[in-house]
């Protein structure tokens, strides 16, 4: 484990990863939940979601101009200044329509600065080899910092303690970025002089990575239903924020109990445990799609919260891994990445958009089935990917 943790930068990674979290448990896991409650529909709920990636989308490469002029720290800085906003937005939760467009806006200007150094990042911080390992060392530290997170919103919300909530998420931002202040700024330097430009040209260009863009982009039905589906679903289900609080801490410390033992499989054989994960995935998503019993569905959510995560864990080590690998920039790549993928949300949550108009069950349903074609069809799609890699 020594070797995980002794280099100054992979700590600095550690450190930023839990202190982020724990604002992010709070903002990602509670925003569609403290809306609803607040009495705003799942369909403006869904609205809202929509226009946020779409500007997450078009704005992403301002990740690389922001990166190359301000450096990564600042870069993911500015979006966690953005992020605390959209928070305190949230919590104070109006009913007119330009206040939910002030939300979207402001929560996809944050997406755009941040989301593409997620990839890049490690990519260039992060030994290939240790890469499975090292995200799940990260994973562990996400779950402890989760379980506070969710301890801490759950009992100040019901408290309706806001100023508390917003300037804790803002000090976990703050502590974020001193850690990635301190790593090393010559292993994270970007060169592309024009990066809308280089961007665009390259999302549009027929090329080998088709395939990086179009997974990408598949993944945006999988991250729908984590951030949309999933929340609400429960949340409506169990009508009760303590009872849903209380489910996502029992989760996650299941979660914690078993990635102590996943990151070397992980290294191992990234494909087969992708795909193991996928099948299990999957079961879960099925059980939310029939289930109405109130414990089968905490119980579900129990191991979908543990294997979601470890799909998101083995699926970034495979990425990281073919954006390191690529002869293209690797920022670029990223950008590019994160276009396609929110593009993709965009285009979806339409379509659930115009179905919670006519039927808001059936939109939870259709996600979940959306998820299970997705889990399936991205499994065959990275096995080529990878064969024509070898």
């Amino acid at each position: 484990m020594e070797k995980y943790f002794s280099d100054k930068d992979y700590r600095m990674l550690y450190y930023d990863s839990f202190f982020k979290t724990f604002a992010n448990s709070i903002y990602a896991v509670f925003t569609p939940v403290i809306l609803y409650k607040a009495g705003v529909s799942v369909t403006m709920i869904i609205f809202i979601f929509m226009v946020q990636f779409l500007v997450m989308g078009i704005f992403s490469p301002l990740a690389g101009t922001l990166l190359k002029k301000i450096g990564p720290a600042n870069t993911k800085f500015l979006s966690y200044i953005l992020k605390s906003i959209s928070m305190l937005l949230v919590l104070v939760a109006d009913t007119n329509i330009y206040y939910y467009l002030a939300i979207s806006i402001i929560q996809g200007l944050s997406g755009a600065a941040n989301n593409p150094l997620n990839t890049y990042i490690p990519s260039k911080i992060v030994n290939e080899k240790f890469r499975g390992r090292f995200n799940s060392c990260s994973y562990i530290l996400r779950c402890f910092s989760s379980i506070v997170g969710y301890v801490f919103a759950g009992t100040f919300l019901i408290k309706d303690n806001n100023l508390i909530i917003v300037l804790s998420v803002f000090m976990s931002y703050l502590i974020a970025y001193i850690a990635l202040a301190q790593i090393d700024k010559n292993k994270l330097q970007y060169e592309v002089k024009a990066p809308f430009k280089e961007s665009y040209k390259y999302l549009f260009k027929k090329s080998e990575n088709g395939k990086l863009k179009l997974v990408s982009g598949l993944r945006s039905f999988i991250i729908i239903e984590r951030l949309i589906a999933v929340p609400l679903y429960l949340y409506i289900s169990l009508n009760n924020l303590k009872t849903f609080t209380s489910l996502y801490i029992i989760s996650t410390i299941v979660e914690l109990l078993s990635l102590f033992i996943t990151g070397e499989k992980l290294d191992k054989n990234r494909e087969k445990t992708f795909n193991i994960i996928s099948i299990i995935r999957g079961i879960t998503t099925t059980i939310f799609l029939f289930a109405k019993n109130v414990y089968i569905l905490m119980i579900n959510q129990s191991v979908y919260k543990l294997v979601d995560d470890l799909y998101d864990s083995s699926y970034c080590a495979l990425q990281q891994s073919k954006v390191e690998n690529d002869n293209k920039d690797t920022m670029l790549l990223s950008i590019v990445h994160e276009i396609s993928l929110c593009l993709w949300e965009f285009s979806i949550l339409l379509v659930f958009l115009i179905i919670s108009v006519v039927n808001v069950e059936a939109t939870f349903k259709f996600m979940f089935l959306c998820s299970l074609w997705v889990l399936f069809l991205n499994a065959i799609l990275i096995k080529k990917w990878n064969n024509n890699s070898k």
